[in-house]
Protein backbone atom coordinates (compact mmCIF):
# COMPACT_ATOMS: atom_id res chain seq x y z
CA UNK A 1 0.00 0.00 0.00
CA UNK A 2 1.26 3.18 -1.30
CA UNK A 3 1.42 5.85 1.52
CA UNK A 4 0.46 9.90 1.02
CA UNK A 5 3.01 12.02 1.32
CA UNK A 6 2.99 13.90 4.74
CA UNK A 7 2.89 17.36 3.31
CA UNK A 8 5.72 19.84 4.67
CA UNK A 9 8.61 18.54 6.75
CA UNK A 10 9.38 17.30 9.87
CA UNK A 11 8.77 19.98 13.17
CA UNK A 12 11.83 22.12 14.06
CA UNK A 13 11.12 21.84 17.13
CA UNK A 14 8.72 20.50 20.23
CA UNK A 15 5.67 21.82 20.51
CA UNK A 16 2.91 21.92 23.67
CA UNK A 17 -0.70 22.39 23.84
CA UNK A 18 0.22 25.91 25.06
CA UNK A 19 1.78 26.54 21.95
CA UNK A 20 -1.01 25.16 19.49
CA UNK A 21 -4.06 27.27 21.22
CA UNK A 22 -1.67 29.98 20.26
CA UNK A 23 -1.26 28.64 16.56
CA UNK A 24 -3.19 26.99 13.75
CA UNK A 25 -4.29 23.50 13.66
CA UNK A 26 -5.73 21.83 10.55
CA UNK A 27 -7.03 18.25 10.39
CA UNK A 28 -5.28 15.70 8.81
CA UNK A 29 -1.94 14.50 8.07
CA UNK A 30 -1.44 12.91 5.03
CA UNK A 31 1.15 10.34 3.61
CA UNK A 32 2.49 8.97 0.52
CA UNK A 33 5.40 8.19 -1.73
CA UNK A 34 5.26 9.92 -5.39
CA UNK A 35 4.85 6.07 -6.96
CA UNK A 36 1.01 6.83 -7.64
CA UNK A 37 -1.41 9.16 -7.49
CA UNK A 38 -2.65 10.78 -4.61
CA UNK A 39 -5.64 10.79 -2.96
CA UNK A 40 -8.34 13.51 -3.83
CA UNK A 41 -8.55 15.35 -0.80
CA UNK A 42 -11.13 18.24 0.50
CA UNK A 43 -9.98 21.87 -0.07
CA UNK A 44 -8.46 24.29 2.16
CA UNK A 45 -9.97 25.86 5.22
CA UNK A 46 -10.39 29.34 6.00
CA UNK A 47 -7.30 30.22 8.13
CA UNK A 48 -8.05 29.99 12.31
CA UNK A 49 -5.00 29.48 14.87
CA UNK A 50 -7.17 27.94 17.42
CA UNK A 51 -6.42 24.13 18.08
CA UNK A 52 -9.82 24.01 19.91
CA UNK A 53 -11.42 24.94 16.64
CA UNK A 54 -9.94 21.61 15.07
CA UNK A 55 -12.13 19.46 17.03
CA UNK A 56 -15.32 17.81 17.44
CA UNK A 57 -17.78 19.16 19.91
CA UNK A 58 -19.82 16.58 21.58
CA UNK A 59 -22.82 18.50 23.44
CA UNK A 60 -24.03 15.86 26.17
CA UNK A 61 -27.56 16.88 28.36
CA UNK A 62 -27.25 14.51 31.54
CA UNK A 63 -30.96 15.56 32.29
CA UNK A 64 -32.78 14.46 29.13
CA UNK A 65 -29.99 11.80 27.57
CA UNK A 66 -28.52 13.50 24.58
CA UNK A 67 -25.47 13.57 23.39
CA UNK A 68 -25.43 15.85 19.60
CA UNK A 69 -21.80 15.80 17.29
CA UNK A 70 -20.69 19.11 15.77
CA UNK A 71 -18.06 19.17 13.10
CA UNK A 72 -14.86 21.08 13.77
CA UNK A 73 -14.69 24.53 12.33
CA UNK A 74 -11.58 23.73 11.00
CA UNK A 75 -11.68 21.14 7.98
CA UNK A 76 -9.49 18.24 7.34
CA UNK A 77 -6.42 16.33 5.52
CA UNK A 78 -4.49 20.30 4.76
CA UNK A 79 -0.68 20.44 3.91
CA UNK A 80 0.12 21.14 7.41
CA UNK A 81 0.81 24.16 9.24
CA UNK A 82 2.72 26.15 6.34
CA UNK A 83 -0.80 26.27 4.15
CA UNK A 84 -2.27 28.59 7.14
CA UNK A 85 -1.10 31.92 7.02
CA UNK A 86 -1.72 34.17 10.01
CA UNK A 87 0.50 36.72 11.86
CA UNK A 88 0.35 35.00 15.03
CA UNK A 89 2.12 32.02 13.66
CA UNK A 90 5.90 31.89 14.20
CA UNK A 91 7.35 30.72 11.11
CA UNK A 92 9.53 28.24 12.51
CA UNK A 93 6.20 25.94 12.89
CA UNK A 94 5.64 26.50 9.12
CA UNK A 95 5.77 23.24 7.45
CA UNK A 96 5.10 20.69 10.21
CA UNK A 97 2.94 17.51 9.56
CA UNK A 98 -0.10 17.03 11.16
CA UNK A 99 -2.52 14.00 11.71
CA UNK A 100 -5.64 15.40 13.24
CA UNK A 101 -8.79 15.32 10.58
CA UNK A 102 -11.96 17.09 10.34
CA UNK A 103 -15.83 16.72 10.10
CA UNK A 104 -15.26 16.81 6.10
CA UNK A 105 -13.11 13.41 6.18
CA UNK A 106 -15.00 11.55 9.05
CA UNK A 107 -18.45 11.68 10.87
CA UNK A 108 -18.76 10.83 14.27
CA UNK A 109 -21.75 9.54 16.03
CA UNK A 110 -23.33 8.79 19.16
CA UNK A 111 -25.35 5.93 20.87
CA UNK A 112 -26.88 4.17 24.23
CA UNK A 113 -26.25 6.98 26.98
CA UNK A 114 -26.48 5.70 29.97
CA UNK A 115 -25.89 8.10 33.31
CA UNK A 116 -25.41 6.31 36.29
CA UNK A 117 -26.94 6.72 40.30
CA UNK A 118 -24.53 9.26 42.31
CA UNK A 119 -21.61 7.15 43.63
CA UNK A 120 -21.86 3.65 41.64
CA UNK A 121 -18.27 4.37 40.01
CA UNK A 122 -16.83 7.08 41.58
CA UNK A 123 -17.69 8.69 45.53
CA UNK A 124 -19.87 11.13 44.81
CA UNK A 125 -19.70 11.03 41.24
CA UNK A 126 -22.46 10.45 38.61
CA UNK A 127 -20.62 8.42 35.32
CA UNK A 128 -21.86 8.98 31.70
CA UNK A 129 -21.26 6.74 29.20
CA UNK A 130 -22.53 6.54 25.59
CA UNK A 131 -20.84 4.89 22.48
CA UNK A 132 -18.88 6.51 19.53
CA UNK A 133 -18.56 5.16 15.59
CA UNK A 134 -16.66 6.61 13.04
CA UNK A 135 -17.01 6.57 9.51
CA UNK A 136 -14.90 7.90 6.57
CA UNK A 137 -16.29 10.12 4.28
CA UNK A 138 -13.46 10.25 1.75
CA UNK A 139 -13.32 8.07 -1.46
CA UNK A 140 -10.33 6.32 -2.13
CA UNK A 141 -8.80 7.05 0.98
CA UNK A 142 -8.29 4.78 4.13
CA UNK A 143 -8.12 5.99 7.53
CA UNK A 144 -5.27 4.47 9.57
CA UNK A 145 -3.30 5.40 12.91
CA UNK A 146 -1.58 8.53 13.02
CA UNK A 147 2.34 8.69 12.38
CA UNK A 148 3.27 11.92 13.21
CA UNK A 149 2.06 14.66 15.42
CA UNK A 150 -0.21 14.51 17.74
CA UNK A 151 2.30 11.68 18.52
CA UNK A 152 0.44 8.68 19.07
CA UNK A 153 0.55 5.80 22.19
CA UNK A 154 2.67 3.38 21.27
CA UNK A 155 1.75 0.24 20.32
CA UNK A 156 -1.40 1.33 18.51
CA UNK A 157 -2.20 0.97 14.76
CA UNK A 158 -5.39 2.35 14.06
CA UNK A 159 -6.97 5.62 14.47
CA UNK A 160 -7.53 7.56 17.99
CA UNK A 161 -10.03 9.78 19.52
CA UNK A 162 -9.47 11.73 22.89
CA UNK A 163 -11.02 14.66 24.81
CA UNK A 164 -8.85 17.44 24.29
CA UNK A 165 -10.86 19.80 26.48
CA UNK A 166 -14.47 19.75 28.56
CA UNK A 167 -16.55 22.72 28.91
CA UNK A 168 -19.58 22.84 31.54
CA UNK A 169 -22.14 24.97 30.63
CA UNK A 170 -22.58 26.72 33.98
CA UNK A 171 -26.37 27.89 34.56
CA UNK A 172 -27.62 29.58 37.86
CA UNK A 173 -31.04 28.07 37.68
CA UNK A 174 -34.50 29.56 38.14
CA UNK A 175 -38.07 29.38 37.41
CA UNK A 176 -39.98 31.40 34.40
CA UNK A 177 -43.29 31.51 32.67
CA UNK A 178 -44.27 30.43 29.75
CA UNK A 179 -46.88 28.12 27.58
CA UNK A 180 -50.33 29.14 28.11
CA UNK A 181 -48.93 31.86 30.19
CA UNK A 182 -49.63 30.09 33.91
CA UNK A 183 -46.94 27.45 33.18
CA UNK A 184 -43.91 27.47 35.69
CA UNK A 185 -40.96 26.38 34.38
CA UNK A 186 -38.11 25.73 36.51
CA UNK A 187 -34.17 25.60 35.08
CA UNK A 188 -31.95 23.62 37.22
CA UNK A 189 -28.56 25.08 38.38
CA UNK A 190 -25.69 23.34 36.72
CA UNK A 191 -22.16 23.84 37.99
CA UNK A 192 -19.34 21.23 38.67
CA UNK A 193 -16.29 19.06 37.51
CA UNK A 194 -16.09 17.04 34.45
CA UNK A 195 -12.96 14.02 33.76
CA UNK A 196 -12.70 11.44 31.40
CA UNK A 197 -13.54 8.05 32.77
CA UNK A 198 -11.56 4.95 32.39
CA UNK A 199 -14.13 3.80 30.13
CA UNK A 200 -11.51 5.39 27.69
CA UNK A 201 -9.54 2.61 27.67
CA UNK A 202 -6.08 4.27 26.83
CA UNK A 203 -4.48 5.26 30.21
CA UNK A 204 -2.84 9.47 30.10
CA UNK A 205 -0.49 9.85 26.79
CA UNK A 206 1.35 12.66 26.47
CA UNK A 207 0.17 13.51 22.75
CA UNK A 208 1.92 17.13 22.94
CA UNK A 209 5.30 16.46 23.23
CA UNK A 210 4.97 17.18 27.60
CA UNK A 211 7.68 15.59 29.63
CA UNK A 212 5.82 12.89 31.50
CA UNK A 213 1.87 12.53 32.62
CA UNK A 214 2.39 12.18 36.06
CA UNK A 215 0.29 14.75 37.00
CA UNK A 216 -2.71 14.24 34.24
CA UNK A 217 -5.08 17.19 33.09
CA UNK A 218 -8.72 16.87 32.66
CA UNK A 219 -8.49 15.00 29.94
CA UNK A 220 -6.51 12.56 31.92
CA UNK A 221 -8.89 12.55 35.15
CA UNK A 222 -7.19 14.39 37.37
CA UNK A 223 -7.13 18.88 37.93
CA UNK A 224 -5.92 20.78 34.79
CA UNK A 225 -2.80 21.76 35.46
CA UNK A 226 -1.41 22.86 31.85
CA UNK A 227 -0.44 18.63 31.28
CA UNK A 228 -0.83 17.44 27.63
CA UNK A 229 -1.83 14.02 28.69
CA UNK A 230 -5.42 12.70 27.61
CA UNK A 231 -7.33 9.22 28.11
CA UNK A 232 -7.76 8.06 24.47
CA UNK A 233 -9.38 5.35 22.77
CA UNK A 234 -8.53 3.47 19.27
CA UNK A 235 -10.13 2.23 16.50
CA UNK A 236 -9.84 -0.73 14.70
CA UNK A 237 -7.90 0.35 11.57
CA UNK A 238 -7.71 0.62 8.55
CA UNK A 239 -11.16 2.30 8.47
CA UNK A 240 -12.21 2.02 4.74
CA UNK A 241 -13.89 4.20 2.24
CA UNK A 242 -17.55 4.86 3.08
CA UNK A 243 -17.11 1.97 6.54
CA UNK A 244 -17.93 3.09 10.03
CA UNK A 245 -16.07 1.48 12.78
CA UNK A 246 -17.70 -0.57 15.49
CA UNK A 247 -18.77 1.13 18.47
CA UNK A 248 -16.21 2.02 21.25
CA UNK A 249 -18.21 2.80 24.83
CA UNK A 250 -16.43 6.58 26.36
CA UNK A 251 -17.57 8.29 29.57
CA UNK A 252 -17.08 10.54 31.57
CA UNK A 253 -17.26 11.34 35.80
CA UNK A 254 -18.86 14.19 36.88
CA UNK A 255 -20.76 16.34 40.09
CA UNK A 256 -24.29 15.80 40.34
CA UNK A 257 -24.84 19.08 39.59
CA UNK A 258 -23.53 19.00 35.66
CA UNK A 259 -26.42 19.39 33.26
CA UNK A 260 -24.84 19.73 30.39
CA UNK A 261 -20.92 20.29 29.42
CA UNK A 262 -19.15 19.89 26.17
CA UNK A 263 -16.32 17.53 25.21
CA UNK A 264 -14.23 18.80 22.69
CA UNK A 265 -12.69 15.75 20.88
CA UNK A 266 -9.83 15.17 18.35
CA UNK A 267 -9.51 12.29 16.51
CA UNK A 268 -5.85 11.85 15.30
CA UNK A 269 -5.22 9.58 11.78
CA UNK A 270 -3.22 9.06 8.87
CA UNK A 271 -4.75 9.16 5.33
CA UNK A 272 -3.88 6.24 2.67
CA UNK A 273 -4.63 5.80 -0.75
CA UNK A 274 -7.03 2.21 -0.86
CA UNK A 275 -8.21 0.55 -4.03
CA UNK A 276 -11.90 -0.02 -4.21
CA UNK A 277 -13.78 0.41 -1.02
CA UNK A 278 -14.96 -3.17 0.57
CA UNK A 279 -18.10 -3.81 0.47
CA UNK A 280 -21.06 -6.53 0.84
CA UNK A 281 -24.73 -7.29 0.36
CA UNK A 282 -27.05 -6.96 2.63
CA UNK A 283 -30.07 -9.38 1.03
CA UNK A 284 -32.96 -10.81 2.74
CA UNK A 285 -37.03 -11.64 2.49
CA UNK A 286 -40.22 -8.98 3.22
CA UNK A 287 -43.57 -10.92 3.92
CA UNK A 288 -46.62 -10.86 6.11
CA UNK A 289 -48.53 -13.50 7.74
CA UNK A 290 -51.65 -12.34 6.51
CA UNK A 291 -50.53 -11.03 3.01
CA UNK A 292 -47.53 -13.73 2.65
CA UNK A 293 -44.85 -12.16 0.37
CA UNK A 294 -44.80 -8.42 -0.19
CA UNK A 295 -43.21 -7.56 -4.02
CA UNK A 296 -42.43 -3.86 -4.52
CA UNK A 297 -41.35 -3.20 -0.81
CA UNK A 298 -38.60 -0.81 -0.96
CA UNK A 299 -35.79 -1.66 1.62
CA UNK A 300 -32.67 0.82 2.53
CA UNK A 301 -29.56 -0.25 3.95
CA UNK A 302 -27.41 2.34 5.98
CA UNK A 303 -23.55 2.36 6.61
CA UNK A 304 -22.06 5.57 7.69
CA UNK A 305 -23.19 7.87 5.27
CA UNK A 306 -23.71 6.11 2.95
CA UNK A 307 -27.84 4.73 2.20
CA UNK A 308 -28.43 2.29 -0.29
CA UNK A 309 -31.93 0.80 -1.77
CA UNK A 310 -33.60 -2.35 -2.85
CA UNK A 311 -36.74 -3.47 -3.97
CA UNK A 312 -38.29 -6.90 -3.16
CA UNK A 313 -39.67 -8.67 -6.60
CA UNK A 314 -40.53 -12.20 -6.91
CA UNK A 315 -41.25 -13.91 -3.56
CA UNK A 316 -40.69 -10.90 -1.58
CA UNK A 317 -36.83 -11.33 -1.73
CA UNK A 318 -34.43 -7.72 -1.86
CA UNK A 319 -30.87 -7.79 -2.77
CA UNK A 320 -28.60 -4.78 -1.81
CA UNK A 321 -24.86 -4.78 -3.38
CA UNK A 322 -22.08 -2.45 -2.79
CA UNK A 323 -23.34 -1.87 0.92
CA UNK A 324 -20.22 -0.51 3.13
CA UNK A 325 -18.82 -2.53 5.20
CA UNK A 326 -18.86 -2.63 9.14
CA UNK A 327 -22.57 -1.26 10.91
CA UNK A 328 -25.60 -1.49 8.77
CA UNK A 329 -28.87 -0.41 9.89
CA UNK A 330 -31.42 -2.00 7.66
CA UNK A 331 -34.99 -0.55 7.51
CA UNK A 332 -38.32 -0.50 5.15
CA UNK A 333 -38.38 2.88 3.27
CA UNK A 334 -41.33 2.69 1.13
CA UNK A 335 -43.63 0.36 -0.70
CA UNK A 336 -45.76 -1.06 2.34
CA UNK A 337 -49.53 -1.85 1.61
CA UNK A 338 -51.87 0.04 3.08
CA UNK A 339 -52.51 -0.63 6.43
CA UNK A 340 -49.13 -2.45 7.12
CA UNK A 341 -47.10 -1.82 10.55
CA UNK A 342 -43.51 -0.90 9.39
CA UNK A 343 -41.20 -3.15 11.76
CA UNK A 344 -38.55 -0.90 12.08
CA UNK A 345 -35.11 -0.84 11.44
CA UNK A 346 -32.55 -4.06 12.10
CA UNK A 347 -28.70 -3.73 12.76
CA UNK A 348 -26.43 -5.92 11.01
CA UNK A 349 -22.69 -6.17 10.56
CA UNK A 350 -21.77 -6.02 6.55
CA UNK A 351 -18.45 -7.79 5.66
CA UNK A 352 -16.16 -7.51 2.81
CA UNK A 353 -17.78 -9.78 0.24
CA UNK A 354 -19.98 -11.32 2.69
CA UNK A 355 -23.52 -11.17 2.51
CA UNK A 356 -25.71 -9.97 5.80
CA UNK A 357 -29.56 -11.70 5.44
CA UNK A 358 -32.00 -9.57 7.09
CA UNK A 359 -35.76 -10.73 6.83
CA UNK A 360 -38.68 -8.63 7.84
CA UNK A 361 -42.21 -9.54 8.93
CA UNK A 362 -44.72 -7.07 8.26
CA UNK A 363 -47.66 -7.08 10.41
CA UNK A 364 -51.16 -6.36 8.03
CA UNK A 365 -54.65 -5.84 8.04
CA UNK A 366 -56.26 -8.85 7.69
CA UNK A 367 -57.44 -8.74 3.71
CA UNK A 368 -61.40 -9.31 3.54
CA UNK A 369 -64.67 -9.53 1.71
CA UNK A 370 -68.30 -10.47 1.99
CA UNK A 371 -69.83 -13.86 0.77
CA UNK A 372 -73.57 -13.57 -0.30
CA UNK A 373 -76.51 -15.41 -1.94
CA UNK A 374 -79.95 -17.03 -1.43
CA UNK A 375 -81.71 -20.47 -0.15
CA UNK A 376 -84.53 -21.80 -2.47
CA UNK A 377 -86.58 -24.97 -0.74
CA UNK A 378 -87.86 -27.53 -3.50
CA UNK A 379 -90.62 -29.87 -3.03
CA UNK A 380 -91.99 -28.12 0.28
CA UNK A 381 -91.30 -24.51 1.98
CA UNK A 382 -90.58 -24.67 5.63
CA UNK A 383 -91.84 -22.28 7.89
CA UNK A 384 -90.56 -18.80 8.06
CA UNK A 385 -89.13 -19.56 11.62
CA UNK A 386 -87.43 -22.80 10.58
CA UNK A 387 -85.42 -21.09 7.56
CA UNK A 388 -84.24 -18.20 9.34
CA UNK A 389 -82.81 -20.80 12.56
CA UNK A 390 -80.52 -21.87 9.79
CA UNK A 391 -76.76 -21.88 10.45
CA UNK A 392 -74.70 -20.72 7.12
CA UNK A 393 -71.29 -19.98 7.30
CA UNK A 394 -67.77 -19.64 4.71
CA UNK A 395 -64.32 -21.07 4.94
CA UNK A 396 -61.69 -19.35 3.14
CA UNK A 397 -59.11 -22.24 1.52
CA UNK A 398 -56.73 -23.34 4.42
CA UNK A 399 -58.21 -21.11 7.06
CA UNK A 400 -61.10 -21.42 10.07
CA UNK A 401 -64.75 -21.10 9.58
CA UNK A 402 -66.53 -17.79 10.44
CA UNK A 403 -68.82 -17.46 12.90
CA UNK A 404 -72.65 -18.41 11.19
CA UNK A 405 -75.25 -16.50 10.18
CA UNK A 406 -79.00 -16.63 9.49
CA UNK A 407 -80.63 -15.89 6.57
CA UNK A 408 -83.87 -14.04 6.47
CA UNK A 409 -87.44 -15.62 6.10
CA UNK A 410 -87.14 -15.57 2.19
CA UNK A 411 -83.63 -17.32 2.52
CA UNK A 412 -81.07 -14.29 1.65
CA UNK A 413 -77.87 -14.44 3.70
CA UNK A 414 -74.56 -12.61 3.75
CA UNK A 415 -71.00 -13.37 5.48
CA UNK A 416 -69.24 -10.15 6.23
CA UNK A 417 -65.48 -10.07 6.94
CA UNK A 418 -64.73 -13.23 5.37
CA UNK A 419 -60.78 -13.63 5.05
CA UNK A 420 -59.34 -13.06 1.56
CA UNK A 421 -56.48 -15.74 1.90
CA UNK A 422 -56.11 -17.43 -1.20
CA UNK A 423 -59.47 -16.15 -2.68
CA UNK A 424 -61.40 -19.46 -2.51
CA UNK A 425 -63.25 -21.36 0.10
CA UNK A 426 -66.27 -23.20 0.62
CA UNK A 427 -69.98 -22.21 2.14
CA UNK A 428 -71.63 -24.79 4.58
CA UNK A 429 -75.34 -25.03 5.83
CA UNK A 430 -76.12 -26.25 9.66
CA UNK A 431 -79.50 -26.57 11.41
CA UNK A 432 -81.93 -27.37 8.39
CA UNK A 433 -85.50 -28.15 8.76
CA UNK A 434 -86.94 -31.11 9.55
CA UNK A 435 -87.67 -33.24 6.00
CA UNK A 436 -84.71 -31.17 4.32
CA UNK A 437 -81.90 -32.40 3.14
CA UNK A 438 -78.21 -30.88 2.86
CA UNK A 439 -77.49 -30.07 -0.05
CA UNK A 440 -73.32 -30.13 0.87
CA UNK A 441 -71.14 -27.19 0.68
CA UNK A 442 -71.19 -24.61 -1.81
CA UNK A 443 -67.41 -23.33 -3.19
CA UNK A 444 -66.77 -19.90 -4.34
CA UNK A 445 -64.11 -18.03 -5.87
CA UNK A 446 -62.32 -15.15 -6.77
CA UNK A 447 -62.64 -13.63 -3.13
CA UNK A 448 -60.66 -10.26 -3.08
CA UNK A 449 -59.88 -7.46 -0.48
CA UNK A 450 -63.34 -5.53 -0.22
CA UNK A 451 -64.96 -7.51 -2.94
CA UNK A 452 -67.71 -10.02 -2.66
CA UNK A 453 -68.68 -13.49 -4.26
CA UNK A 454 -72.25 -15.12 -4.32
CA UNK A 455 -72.83 -18.72 -3.93
CA UNK A 456 -76.30 -20.25 -4.02
CA UNK A 457 -78.07 -23.26 -2.76
CA UNK A 458 -81.17 -24.88 -3.29
CA UNK A 459 -82.49 -27.27 -0.51
CA UNK A 460 -84.56 -30.39 -1.25
CA UNK A 461 -87.27 -30.62 1.64
CA UNK A 462 -90.63 -32.69 2.34
CA UNK A 463 -93.37 -31.79 3.96
CA UNK A 464 -93.21 -33.54 7.59
CA UNK A 465 -95.99 -35.98 8.74
CA UNK A 466 -99.05 -33.79 10.02
CA UNK A 467 -99.65 -34.24 13.88
CA UNK A 468 -102.61 -34.13 15.95
CA UNK A 469 -102.82 -30.46 17.85
CA UNK A 470 -103.57 -30.98 21.54
CA UNK A 471 -104.10 -27.25 22.94
CA UNK A 472 -104.76 -25.25 26.12
CA UNK A 473 -106.61 -22.26 26.46
CA UNK A 474 -107.61 -20.58 29.33
CA UNK A 475 -110.06 -17.40 30.40
CA UNK A 476 -109.44 -15.17 32.89
CA UNK A 477 -112.97 -14.37 34.73
CA UNK A 478 -112.08 -11.96 37.38
CA UNK A 479 -112.23 -14.22 40.14
CA UNK A 480 -111.82 -17.42 38.81
CA UNK A 481 -109.67 -18.76 35.71
CA UNK A 482 -111.31 -21.55 33.10
CA UNK A 483 -108.87 -24.11 31.56
CA UNK A 484 -109.67 -25.75 29.27
CA UNK A 485 -107.78 -28.95 26.98
CA UNK A 486 -108.79 -30.11 23.72
CA UNK A 487 -107.01 -32.31 20.96
CA UNK A 488 -108.23 -32.12 16.97
CA UNK A 489 -107.97 -35.65 15.28
CA UNK A 490 -108.52 -34.01 11.54
CA UNK A 491 -105.32 -32.60 11.80
CA UNK A 492 -103.56 -36.33 10.68
CA UNK A 493 -104.42 -38.70 8.72
CA UNK A 494 -103.22 -42.15 9.97
CA UNK A 495 -103.01 -44.91 7.80
CA UNK A 496 -103.07 -47.40 10.68
CA UNK A 497 -107.06 -45.88 11.68
CA UNK A 498 -109.78 -46.92 9.07
CA UNK A 499 -111.33 -43.70 7.96
CA UNK A 500 -111.65 -40.51 10.16
CA UNK A 501 -109.03 -40.37 12.79
CA UNK A 502 -110.34 -40.59 16.12
CA UNK A 503 -109.91 -41.15 19.51
CA UNK A 504 -111.06 -42.93 22.71
CA UNK A 505 -109.12 -42.56 25.52
CA UNK A 506 -106.65 -40.40 26.57
CA UNK A 507 -104.64 -40.00 30.28
CA UNK A 508 -101.93 -37.82 31.27
CA UNK A 509 -101.88 -34.91 33.89
CA UNK A 510 -100.64 -31.29 33.61
CA UNK A 511 -99.12 -28.50 35.97
CA UNK A 512 -100.31 -24.80 36.73
CA UNK A 513 -99.25 -21.80 38.68
CA UNK A 514 -100.24 -22.50 42.46
CA UNK A 515 -99.48 -19.59 43.81
CA UNK A 516 -102.10 -18.18 41.30
CA UNK A 517 -104.15 -20.26 41.31
CA UNK A 518 -106.10 -22.51 43.57
CA UNK A 519 -109.54 -24.89 44.50
CA UNK A 520 -109.52 -26.37 41.16
CA UNK A 521 -112.77 -28.31 40.30
CA UNK A 522 -112.49 -30.00 36.96
CA UNK A 523 -115.00 -32.08 34.43
CA UNK A 524 -115.66 -32.85 31.13
CA UNK A 525 -116.08 -30.66 28.21
CA UNK A 526 -119.75 -29.80 26.83
CA UNK A 527 -120.56 -31.32 23.62
CA UNK A 528 -116.95 -33.91 23.64
CA UNK A 529 -117.08 -37.59 23.17
CA UNK A 530 -114.92 -38.12 26.08
CA UNK A 531 -118.02 -37.88 28.52
CA UNK A 532 -116.35 -40.46 31.33
CA UNK A 533 -113.75 -37.95 32.71
CA UNK A 534 -112.27 -38.73 36.09
CA UNK A 535 -109.90 -36.19 37.84
CA UNK A 536 -107.52 -35.83 40.69
CA UNK A 537 -106.89 -32.44 42.06
CA UNK A 538 -105.44 -33.19 45.56
CA UNK A 539 -102.15 -32.52 44.88
CA UNK A 540 -102.07 -28.25 44.68
CA UNK A 541 -99.94 -27.28 41.24
CA UNK A 542 -101.04 -30.53 39.44
CA UNK A 543 -104.12 -32.34 37.90
CA UNK A 544 -103.92 -35.97 36.74
CA UNK A 545 -107.13 -36.87 34.36
CA UNK A 546 -108.35 -39.94 32.67
CA UNK A 547 -111.40 -39.27 29.76
CA UNK A 548 -112.33 -42.29 27.58
CA UNK A 549 -115.64 -42.63 25.55
CA UNK A 550 -118.37 -45.57 25.60
CA UNK A 551 -120.63 -43.98 22.82
CA UNK A 552 -119.04 -44.34 19.68
CA UNK A 553 -115.92 -43.42 17.51
CA UNK A 554 -115.33 -39.78 18.30
CA UNK A 555 -113.58 -36.99 15.14
CA UNK A 556 -112.58 -33.66 15.17
CA UNK A 557 -112.02 -31.81 17.62
CA UNK A 558 -112.64 -33.38 21.08
CA UNK A 559 -112.84 -31.91 24.75
CA UNK A 560 -110.10 -33.81 26.98
CA UNK A 561 -111.58 -31.43 30.48
CA UNK A 562 -111.99 -28.52 31.97
CA UNK A 563 -110.94 -26.96 35.21
CA UNK A 564 -112.08 -23.72 37.17
CA UNK A 565 -109.37 -22.22 39.62
CA UNK A 566 -109.97 -19.22 42.32
CA UNK A 567 -107.46 -16.90 40.99
CA UNK A 568 -105.30 -15.16 43.37
CA UNK A 569 -104.71 -12.31 40.40
CA UNK A 570 -100.65 -12.58 40.46
CA UNK A 571 -98.38 -15.16 38.60
CA UNK A 572 -98.31 -16.43 34.91
CA UNK A 573 -100.93 -18.74 33.42
CA UNK A 574 -98.86 -21.37 32.02
CA UNK A 575 -99.27 -24.91 32.00
CA UNK A 576 -97.10 -28.28 31.03
CA UNK A 577 -98.71 -31.21 29.78
CA UNK A 578 -97.50 -34.50 30.01
CA UNK A 579 -100.03 -37.61 28.25
CA UNK A 580 -99.38 -41.25 28.99
CA UNK A 581 -102.33 -42.93 26.87
CA UNK A 582 -103.66 -41.41 23.80
CA UNK A 583 -105.39 -44.15 21.79
CA UNK A 584 -107.79 -44.67 18.80
CA UNK A 585 -110.85 -46.99 18.96
CA UNK A 586 -108.87 -49.53 16.82
CA UNK A 587 -106.13 -49.17 19.36
CA UNK A 588 -103.24 -47.41 17.57
CA UNK A 589 -101.24 -45.56 19.86
CA UNK A 590 -101.97 -41.91 18.99
CA UNK A 591 -98.95 -40.50 21.38
CA UNK A 592 -96.08 -40.02 18.89
CA UNK A 593 -98.08 -37.99 16.34
CA UNK A 594 -99.16 -34.99 19.22
CA UNK A 595 -98.01 -31.78 19.01
CA UNK A 596 -98.62 -29.92 22.68
CA UNK A 597 -99.63 -26.46 22.34
CA UNK A 598 -99.57 -25.32 25.78
CA UNK A 599 -101.26 -21.95 27.75
CA UNK A 600 -98.76 -19.68 26.88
Amino acid sequence: MQLVRRFGGQARRALSASVLVATAVVAGACSSDNSGAGPVLPGNPAPNPQITRAAFLADVNVRTGEVKIRAPQLTGTQNGLGAVRGDSIDASLRGIDLSMVGGDVVQLTTSNFVASAVGAFQPGKVRVTFDINITNKLSGVQLVGPTVFPAPPAGTTGPILFPFDIAVAVTSGGTATGGQGNDVIVTLPSYGLVAPSTDWNGAPHNFFNDASCSTPNNGGGGVNNGSDCFRWEEFAGPIFPGSTTGASNVGFDLDPTVGQFTARLIVAADLQNSGPAPTGTVAGTVSSPQLGALNGVTVTATSGITSLPGTTAGAGAYSIGSVPTGPASVAITGGLPAGCTNPGAQNTTVTNGGTATINFTVICPVPTGSVAGTLTFSGFTPTAGAVTAIQISATPTGGSATPAVNPSAAGAYSIANVPVAVGTGSVTLGNLPAGCTNPGAGSYSGLTNGGSVTVNFTVPCVAPPSLYQYTGTAVDNGATVTISFAIDMSTRDDPAIPGADDISAIQGSFTYNSARLSAPSCGNVAGSGLTNGTFNTSTAGTIGFLNFTTTGIKTGVQGVLTCTFTDAGAGALTTATTLTVAASDNGTDLLPNIQYNEVP
